[in-house]
């Protein structure tokens, strides 16, 4: 039995998709970033900015070890938001070919990302009470919103029954706990 992908699927997927091809920019342009940042701080004189003390010693920004060490914080960062990318594309394929696990981890990442962006959006408005010259405290906050609704919706949709049957008639003889682990080869 063979059951039409749900053109919210479609849709879904496209959307993660487009965030992970986000997310590999990202990481291409940070890795670029973090090869270049040692020689182009180098050529920058900075030397009236002086870093905060530590056991009464003062690093100056000529340091070369916070220099090579910022560089390999920045080259983790590229590998995480690389590895993120990856996962994004993992997922969409698994929501495109019906895949169960590929609908629990798009469920979860949704709940997680609801939950940040209320935890951003309350940190945002305590630091505009305190600062009040933030700027563009309104264009942060409607980004946050947009988000936390697009999530919202993601979760409504997946958990409509014709969407979850469309998951669950994939592979009928299967349990959806095994089918979950059988599905990844």
């Amino acid at each position: 039995m063979n059951i039409k992908r749900p053109i919210g699927i479609t849709i879904i997927s496209v959307l993660i998709i487009l965030n992970g091809s986000f997310l590999l920019f990202s990481g291409i342009l940070t890795f670029f970033l973090a090869s270049n940042f040692a020689t182009h701080l180098d050529t920058l004189d900075l030397t009236s900015l002086m870093l905060a003390e530590t056991n009464n010693t003062i690093f100056s920004n000529n340091d070369p070890n916070i220099v090579k060490n910022f560089s390999y914080f920045l080259y983790l960062i590229a590998v995480i938001i690389t590895l993120f990318s990856l996962i994004h594309f993992i997922i969409a394929y698994g929501l495109l070919k019906g895949k169960s696990w590929a609908r629990l981890t798009t469920l979860i990442i949704s709940i997680i990302s609801i939950i940040g962006n209320i935890l951003l959006i309350l940190i945002i408005l305590g630091l505009f009470f305190i600062v009040e010259s933030i700027p563009s405290t309104p264009s942060i906050l409607f980004g946050n919103v947009l988000t936390i609704i697009i999530n919202t919706l993601i979760i409504y949709y997946l958990l409509r029954k014709e969407v979850k049957d469309y998951f669950t008639y994939r592979y009928p003889n299967r349990s959806s706990f095994s089918s979950s682990f059988d599905d990844l080869r």
